[in-house]
């Protein structure tokens, strides 16, 4: 049970200090009230001053408490505050047990960030108490598994075929073109791949428009939660000045293809953030674009009454002239005579190439294996292989303790890594295409 005496401890005390009651006990044995109300405000005026918002930082384990609790309360803080610069210094000692759990707030921090570790407090104590000396950290390479490669001739056949396009549609327009790769597939596994054929005749960008938490009425908003999301500021400035044709490109899962040109939901979110920006430039007359829009008329009368719309048309209004707007048109190698943005479901406007300002939704996957037209390797590969990365290749983040306290190592191949090889691997086949 709880000494008596800590229920008088300030409550902002006791939040800093971090302890339950029956933890406190120790610093009111043996002395008078006041004084140990004393020794804790001036522990918490320590904690305050060193738990800063990262990792580093000290948690009273039982350890800690019992040295805290007894002696000059100032000199033991001064111990501490030695052995934590110690630590940084890399002279840490793990036979030093007070140096060992000073450590302990790091780890469990981290704990955090790592799904992989133990989440449970208990669980987290028991495994902070197990860690050992770490080894130096080891350099490893990224070797392609045979599949991998074999996929890798896919999505590079794929990506020659939007580069086919992109080719045939710039020797027919003199209006200026932007490649937008998003994240993650569109960027890393099509835009980016492709930089070096692109370069000269294309500008390219990569914006990050993700597909999670994505409704039919989102409108992407760059500042919402402080937090990049669509076009950045200046991007925008530039389709106002400028108006060039923009292609969106991205990837989206191979489920419902059958029937549908898929186009993933963040590509979609963009064509609503294009609405706002068409709103702008003909000055609120929807007549002047709402039939190159692509979209049910009956929607952009409710889109633009979503608080998204009118917030998004509120920061961008004063950047965007008025002027002429977008058509919004589709592209896929096999383009089907109905596009799925999201749950919502369009007749296919497909790209023809010319002047008039154009957002062409541009998705290259091709979501089968078989067929006459289709190279033999196709067979034996899968549409959408790649997206997720991280779940085919993932570093491990081993936890221990080195000349700096606690201390991590990263074990396998890193994803990045992964994705470096397979992008290199689809330059290559890439140039082989380009050589023939």
């Amino acid at each position: 049970m709880s000494h008596p005496q800590t229920r008088s401890i300030p409550p902002a005390t006791a939040r800093t200090l971090g302890l339950l009651p029956q933890g406190l006990t120790p610093f009111f044995a043996g002395r008078p009230q006041a004084q140990a109300l004393e020794r804790l405000e001036i522990l918490a005026a320590w904690m305050a001053k060193i738990n800063t918002q990262n990792h580093d930082g000290v948690t009273l384990t039982p350890a800690l408490v019992e040295h805290l609790s007894s002696g000059d309360i100032h000199s033991r803080i001064a111990d501490l505050d030695q052995r934590r610069r110690a630590t940084t210094l890399g002279q840490f000692d793990l036979d030093d047990l007070l140096q060992r759990e000073l450590e302990y707030r790091r780890y469990a921090s981290e704990a955090k960030r790592q799904p992989t570790w133990p989440q449970d407090e208990v669980e987290q104590r028991r495994a902070f108490d197990a860690l050992e000396i770490l080894p130096s950290q080891q350099e490893e390479d990224c070797c392609l598994t045979d599949q991998d490669l074999l996929e890798v001739q896919r999505v590079a056949w794929e990506a020659r075929g939007l580069l086919d396009f992109l080719r045939h549609f710039r020797a027919h327009t003199q209006r200026p073109i932007v490649v937008v790769g998003n994240e993650r597939y569109g960027r890393l596994f099509v835009v980016e791949p492709l930089e070096p054929h692109l370069a000269g005749d294309f500008a390219v960008h990569y914006e990050r428009t993700p597909s999670h938490l994505s409704m039919r009425l989102t409108v992407p908003h760059y500042t919402e939660r402080f937090q990049r999301n669509g076009f950045a500021p200046e991007f925008m400035r530039h389709l106002s000045a400028h108006m060039p044709h923009v292609v969106l490109v991205d990837v989206c899962s191979p489920r419902g293809t059958e029937r549908y040109t898929k186009v993933p939901r963040g590509i979609r979110d963009l064509v609503n953030w294009f609405m706002v920006f068409n709103h702008l430039r003909a000055q609120g007359d929807r007549s002047q674009y709402q039939d190159q829009s692509g979209l049910p008329h009956h929607l952009l009368d409710e889109l633009e009454k979503w608080y998204e719309f009118v917030v998004v048309r509120r920061r961008i209004g004063p950047w965007i002239d008025p002027g002429p707007t977008y058509a919004i048109s589709h592209w896929a190698p096999e383009l089907k005579k109905e596009v799925l943005m999201g749950d919502l479901a369009v007749p296919r406007r497909p790209a023809t190439p010319g002047d008039e300002p154009q957002v062409i939704l541009a998705n290259p996957a091709l979501y089968r294996a078989e067929g006459a037209d289709l190279p033999e390797f196709m067979r034996r590969t899968q549409p959408y292989y790649f997206n997720d990365p991280e779940k085919r290749i993932r570093e491990e983040i081993v936890p221990g303790f080195g000349a700096h306290g606690f201390e991590t190592r990263v074990r396998g191949c890193t994803t990045d890594q992964y994705v470096a090889a397979v992008q290199r691997a689809m330059g290559q086949a890439l140039q082989r295409c380009e050589s023939r």
